[in-house]
C-alpha cells in the first residue's frame, strides 16, 4: 500500500515507525503537489492532519480527496480547528481517526491503515452525524468529535460535560440546536458503536466486549442494544449489515 502523508514531521516519524510489510510512505512537496497525487491515484491512502494547512491549501487537498476516492486515515492532535475540519472532511464519507500523541499505538496505526477500505462502525456513525455538530462551540464541537476516535470513553457524561467546560443544561441545549438528543445518548452511542467488530466480527463473548468498550455491566450492555437496536446483542449479526447497524445508531441519536 503507498501511503500519501501530510503530517508534522514528528508526526510522520511515528507513522513511519509503524509500518510493516507493504506499508510504505511516499513523499509529496506541497498541496498542489499531493492534490495532484490524488487526482492521478499515484498513491492508495491518505494519512492527513487537518489542522496543518490554511483553509485554501485544506480545501484543495479535500477536493482531490472527494474526487478521488482515495481512503484518508485522519491523524492529527485534536484541537477546535482540527474538530472543525473533521466534520467537514467527514460529512460524506467516512474516515478512520487517530489522535496524535494519545492513542498512535504502532500496532493501532497499522489496523487503521489495513483497514481503510472497509471504514469501521464509529467512523460510519461519525459521517453520519458529523453535520449536526457545526452549530457547537467549539469546545463542545471538539469534545463530540473526539468520542469517535478516543480509545477509552468517559464512564457516565458528566466526564465529557467538564471536558466541555460547559454547564450541564448548555450542552443539552446545544445537542438540542444540533438535533440530537442531548449529551448522555451521544455518550450511548458511540460506546454501542463500538461492539460491532469485536462482537459481530471477530465472535469476541459478550464478556469480553463489555470490559473493551467500557461497560460496567453485561446487563447495561444488553439493556443498551435493546433500547438502540431494538434487539440482544446476540442477534444483531442476523438483524443487520455494517451500514443498517451505523444507520439504526444514527437513527437513535437523532431527532
Amino acid at each position: 500500500m503507498r501511503i500519501l502523508a501530510v503530517l508534522h514531521p514528528s508526526a510522520r516519524r511515528v507513522l513511519e515507525n509503524a509500518l510493516t510489510g507493504d506499508l510504505r510512505l511516499t513523499k509529496a512537496a506541497d498541496p498542489e503537489s499531493v492534490a495532484a497525487m490524488l487526482r492521478d491515484h499515484a498513491c492508495d491512502a491518505l494519512v492527513f492532519d487537518p489542522g496543518l494547512l490554511g483553509a485554501e491549501d485544506f480545501e484543495t487537498v479535500m477536493s482531490a480527496v472527494n474526487e478521488s476516492g482515495v481512503p484518508m486515515l485522519i491523524y492529527t492532535a485534536l484541537g477546535p480547528l482540527a474538530a472543525r475540519r473533521i466534520v467537514e472532511a467527514v460529512a460524506h464519507t467516512a474516515r478512520e481517526m487517530v489522535l496524535r500523541g494519545s492513542d498512535d499505538m504502532p500496532e493501532l496505526l497499522r489496523q487503521k491503515l489495513t483497514a481503510l477500505v472497509a471504514p469501521s462502525a464509529p467512523a460510519m456513525l461519525l459521517s453520519a452525524v458529523a453535520s449536526h455538530f457545526r452549530v457547537f462551540p467549539e469546545q463542545l464541537q471538539t469534545v463530540s468529535v473526539g468520542l469517535f476516535a478516543r480509545a477509552t470513553l468517559p464512564r457516565w457524561v458528566r466526564g465529557i460535560v467538564k471536558e466541555t467546560g460547559l454547564p450541564r443544561r448548555t450542552v443539552d441545549r446545544w445537542m438540542d440546536r444540533g438535533g440530537i438528543f442531548g449529551a448522555s445518548r451521544l455518550l450511548d452511542v458511540v460506546r454501542f458503536a463500538r461492539v460491532w467488530e469485536p462482537l459481530v466480527e471477530n465472535g469476541m463473548s459478550p464478556e469480553r466486549v463489555i470490559k473493551y468498550c467500557g461497560y460496567p455491566r453485561l446487563r447495561l450492555f444488553s439493556a443498551h442494544s435493546r433500547r438502540l437496536t431494538e434487539v440482544a446483542p446476540l442477534e444483531l449479526r442476523d438483524a443487520y449489515t455494517r451500514a443498517t447497524f451505523t444507520a439504526k445508531l444514527a437513527q437513535a441519536l437523532l431527532k
